[in-house]
């Protein structure tokens, strides 16, 4: 059975606890891979688990993670608000 959940690496975890929340209990980020990829509108809930990426809709519904959440060089709080299923 796959993990129906992207949990962040802890550093990341603790960086977002230090951010603003866009709503309660959850933030909108912006993604940045170490490879230079970039992933915009990522729905952060609890400061630990990706829930949902915009243009990709609900992320436990892919057959797999579209990256490896210990591939992400950086995260930017951008509170890019749109309707997700929380």
């Amino acid at each position: 059975m796959k993990e129906d959940r992207i949990i962040l690496p802890e550093k990341w975890s603790k960086f977002l606890h230090s951010q603003p929340e866009t709503g309660m209990d959850y933030q909108v980020v912006d993604l940045m891979l170490n490879d230079g990829a970039k992933v915009q509108d990522v729905a952060i809930v609890g400061c630990s688990i990706i829930a949902e990426i915009k243009s990709l809709g609900l992320v436990h519904e892919l057959s797999e993670p579209p990256f490896d959440p210990e591939d992400i060089a950086n995260i930017t709080v951008t509170h890019c608000k749109w309707k997700f299923h929380k």
